[in-house]
């Protein structure tokens, strides 16, 4: 089998979440950070045939790099990559496995989450509350609403007198309580490109559903949001 390039791009994503990752048979691909604050799932168009591990997901698409555009053979402890026929100057590499043991196991359960708002939030505003964070030094992200108006802030929550970057997101949304969920922004930061529709539940998750591409994210909420119903 090979990798496509929309897998390599959802591995390279995952990567920035989590630097190992276990490969389940089928087309379902999981990540979460050591953390638990974020959990990554993605469809892809691979069917992986058994289950393994992999230590140190960069080197593993660096050798994929290296070979080329390689065909995988897997066996019970590698996966052997060979160059195609015409480029068999790029080599083959035998790569292997790593113990369970040693990884980030996500959860097998799916999560069931309560959702008290939701709302569409565009890649163009997710990369404005990006510059923002970074040109104010702010961690933190707050999607707040009150009467149907719904803002994007970046703040510093422990600091009132820091500078604030708003961003209106909606002016007439469903959800007409007040409430303000909190997010670092570091996890923001690792969603795919892409628009992004957008539930949080009370219970202190957020769910984030790529528009564009079969990935989608949970986020935890700071305990410091608030919700009123």
């Amino acid at each position: 089998m090979k990798i496509s390039n929309n897998t390599i791009e959802v591995l390279k994503n995952f990567a920035a979440i989590n630097s190992n990752i276990i490969f389940l048979p089928g087309q379902d691909l999981k990540t979460i950070n050591e953390a638990k604050s974020i959990l990554g799932i993605a469809k892809i168009q691979e069917d992986f045939p058994k289950e393994f591990g992999i230590y140190d997901l960069n080197e593993f698409l660096s050798v994929i790099s290296l070979v080329g555009n390689p065909s995988l053979e897997f066996k019970d402890s590698s996966v052997y990559l060979q160059a195609d026929e015409a480029d068999r100057y790029l080599g083959s590499v035998e790569y292997y496995f790593s113990s369970k043991d040693t990884l980030t196991t996500p959860p097998s359960k799916e999560i069931s989450m309560d959702s008290k708002f939701s709302i569409e939030i565009s890649e163009e505003s997710l990369n404005q509350i990006k510059k923002a964070a970074a040109i104010l030094g702010h961690r933190e992200l707050a999607i707040a609403g009150e009467d149907g108006v719904i803002t994007a802030k970046i703040l510093d929550d422990k600091d009132i007198t820091a500078n604030v970057f708003e961003l209106k997101l909606a002016h007439d949304n469903d959800c007409k309580n007040k409430f303000k969920f909190i997010i670092h922004i570091s996890s923001i930061l690792k969603l795919f490109p892409g628009d992004y529709y957008t539930s949080f539940a009370k219970e202190g998750v957020s769910y984030w559903q790529n528009s564009d591409h079969p990935i989608n994210y949970f986020i935890a909420v700071e305990k410091t949001s608030e919700y009123h119903v």
